[in-house]
């Protein structure tokens, strides 16, 4: 006799009041590189156009890190790739689970951040991923051209983003989408492990790198939840 188990958790889908939350945390993001570069001697026009062709605020903030640390243009950049290398491996994630079509897949994997393939391989069908991705994307996009946009006018005006508080949106906003996952045996395990590893690399190996590792943390929860179910869970006796 097989043990109960709870209910299935649903997979989470973007509601209108996610949609406009998705929308005010890639705003305020926006808002908060602009002034960032502006203030760190980018011209307003230079800021703009680099936001809006790179769409990755991680990797500018890894770049503006290594200058401000003292490093050079070259390392800079260097560590703004590294950083985006963890892309590449959410759209991998990604493409098997999209409805078959190599256009629509490209297309994806082009737009391919945390926040919508999070949402996105939560759900339970080809269809319902790439809705749920691309109203996420939706929601990204216009809030981030609307927050550089803004960012890039008001420029010194905002003043110190951390003061304001605009720093930590971006982050708690993440945690949010993950948590339905964080619920989860599997999930959790994955949060838990991915963590660690970030923690123990972080001051010895070059920045970008932890984070790209910590993908790892997804492989022992894999290996953990194909383990074969035990005799007493399977409910036989010896």
């Amino acid at each position: 006799m097989t043990a109960p188990s709870g209910p299935p958790v649903a997979a989470p889908r973007l509601s209108r009041a996610d949609f406009a939350t998705m929308g005010i945390t890639f705003f305020s993001l926006g808002v908060t590189l602009q002034v960032l570069l502006i203030d760190n001697g980018t011209s307003a026009t230079r800021a703009f156009i680099a936001s809006a062709v790179i769409f990755s605020a991680t990797s500018q903030f890894a770049y503006l890190a290594v200058r401000d640390g003292g490093g050079s243009d070259l390392a800079g950049i260097v560590a703004a790739w590294v950083v985006a290398t963890r892309f590449g491996i959410l759209a991998v994630s990604l493409n098997r689970r999209l409805p078959k079509g190599i256009g629509r897949r490209v297309l994806a994997a082009l737009n391919a951040f945390d926040p919508n393939v999070a949402i996105a391989v939560q759900q339970t069908s080809p269809q319902a991923v790439e809705r749920e991705f691309w109203r996420t994307t939706a929601g990204m996009m216009i809030g981030w051209f609307l927050g550089i946009g803004v960012g890039t006018f008001l420029g010194n005006v905002v003043g110190d983003t951390s003061r304001i508080g605009l720093d930590a949106v971006f982050p708690a906003a993440l945690l949010a989408i993950l948590g339905n996952l964080l619920r989860q045996r599997d999930g959790f395990v994955a949060g838990i492990c991915g963590a660690l590893i970030c923690l123990v690399l972080i001051p010895l190996v070059p920045a970008g790198l932890p984070i790209i590792l910590s993908v790892f943390g997804a492989a022992v929860a894999l290996l953990l939840s194909r383990q074969p179910v035990s005799d007493t869970e399977n409910g036989s006796s010896a």
